[in-house]
């Protein structure tokens, strides 16, 4: 819900509620402790049921101590990395299913260092079958605490609710709450002041910051955070600052001027100044770009091997079903604005928009042919686009590319649009797993929120789990 109130005055006026943008959920102590406490549980279930099923028994961890010894140097592995991927500190799960996935994308990760030294240490040889019988009993029995510990958690803590006030200049105000991550559950005070400066200057000579009407607001309307949108003189800081804290409401500030677009900041103090120093996005940096390209081709080039026959089977199908050719391509904006073309296999007529020029795809078109219909409700059709992968047009994961015609008109609609060509568009992406794969034009602000999302949030392991839920997808055909 959002509150409009002018400071002094006594009306409010019910603007409406802003809309949720996804944010990673953050983990406290207790609930950190809890998860910690779940992973060394399901560790020690999944060596007791590997040893059942390698050895038959049990026994043989008390009677042979490397055995016990080689179990607590994995599970001691395994839970560096997941403390080292964020598994501890937050979650991208809005939901049981998602930490399914989140979990299993962390287990894959986790697996692969303890398998490549199980390989390579000769003394672990002898324990090989037992490790990796633990490692996949291990990634089950995670998932399954995970879920369960987000469902209790899910009803044991409903979602906290943010009561946010922002002061400043009317305009200013009212920018500010549609840059912020709010949900549906926050509650937002807007305070415009039309003299806003002149009110603070009233105040610096002796101090009484309680003066200030909106700050009276605020607290009256009991928020937990005021944002103010103009610089406050260093003169009223110090009594401003000690008369919120005491009352438990933080401080912030927001300078117009100066969004973390496409780059984040940090605050270094130097002398009597506060200095903000930009740094590129995580993505942006050239180790990013080193492990992305690696993880691209590690993925698309066995991909093409493995898929070979289906692809062959793919396009035998299309070329039987309706003339033309089997691969279809199209002018799509990639990487820093550079246009390329994208391949599938052809789903629709040859001649569909030889009449209407550029049309957005829909679900449920006439212009599909038999097998285009399967291909578009099974994805199939994006297959081709491992070839994008691994010309280094295209990465597995990114935000999707757009065609020349569209990109002119949502820049004109999103001021921020453009930051989405900063990466590779992907074959899947972050707003490719949460939205539907056919959505209308009005819906192209949401999807570049979750595009701009991935972007300031990326890691190796958001993409494990991006590919992981569009496995799951597919299987299931949710995201046609």
């Amino acid at each position: 819900m959002e509150t409009t109130q002018s400071a002094g005055r006594e009306s409010t006026q019910i603007v409406g509620k802003i809309k949720a943008r996804p944010h990673p959920s953050r983990f406290g102590p207790f609930w950190s402790f809890v998860l910690v406490s779940g992973d060394i549980a399901s560790l020690l279930i999944a060596a007791l049921g590997a040893e059942i099923l390698v050895h038959g028994s049990y026994n043989d961890l008390a009677a042979f101590p490397g055995t016990l010894q080689t179990i607590l140097f994995a599970a001691l592995l395994w839970l560096m990395l997941f403390e080292r991927i964020g598994m501890y500190r937050r979650s991208f799960a809005s939901n049981g299913r998602d930490e399914v996935y989140a979990s299993l994308a962390a287990c894959c990760m986790a697996m692969l260092p303890a398998l490549l030294i199980v390989l390579l240490v000769p003394v672990l040889v002898p324990f090989r079958h037992l490790l990796i019988a633990t490692l996949a009993l291990t990634a089950v029995c995670v998932a399954f605490t995970r879920f369960l510990t987000h469902t209790i958690r899910e009803r044991a803590m409903p979602l906290s609710m943010r009561h946010v006030a922002i002061a400043g200049t009317p305009e200013r105000v009212a920018a500010v709450p549609g840059d912020l991550s709010l949900t549906s559950s926050d509650i937002v005070l807007r305070l415009p002041v039309e003299t806003f400066d002149e009110d603070v200057a009233e105040v610096v000579a002796d101090g009484d910051v309680t003066r200030l009407e909106w700050v009276r607001a605020a607290l009256d309307r009991g928020v937990d955070e005021l944002i103010v949108t103009e610089a406050l003189p260093p003169e009223i800081m110090p009594a401003l600052l000690r008369y919120l804290e005491a009352r438990g409401v933080k401080l912030a500030f927001a300078p117009m001027r100066i969004r973390p677009h496409a780059c984040d900041f940090t605050v270094r103090r130097d002398g009597g100044l506060a200095l903000l120093y930009p740094q590129s996005l995580a993505i942006c940096t050239p180790g990013a770009e080193w492990a992305r390209r690696a993880f691209d081709l590690a993925i698309a080039i066995p991909a093409l091997i493995a898929l070979s026959p289906l692809l062959a089977l793919i396009a035998l199908a299309v070329r039987l079903d309706s003339p033309g050719g089997v691969f279809y391509r199209q002018r799509r904006i990639g990487r820093y604005g550079v246009p390329f073309d994208i391949i599938k296999f052809r789903t629709m007529r040859p001649d569909a928009e030889l009449a209407s020029g550029p049309v957005w795809a829909r679900s449920g078109e006439e212009r599909t042919t038999r097998v285009g219909r399967f291909l578009r409700r099974t994805s199939l059709d994006e297959l081709p686009q491992f070839i994008n992968v691994v010309r280094g047009e295209m990465s597995i994961v990114g935000p999707r590319p757009e065609r020349p015609f569209y990109v002119e008109q949502f820049r004109k609609m999103l001021s921020r649009y453009d930051e989405r060509h900063l990466v590779r568009p992907g074959i899947t992406g972050w707003s490719h797993v949460h939205m539907k794969r056919n959505v209308d034009t009005s819906a192209i602000g949401e999807r570049l929120s979750y595009d701009l999302f991935y972007l300031e949030h990326w890691s190796i392991f958001m993409d494990i789990l991006i590919i992981a839920k569009t496995g799951a997808e597919f299987l299931f055909h949710s995201a046609a």
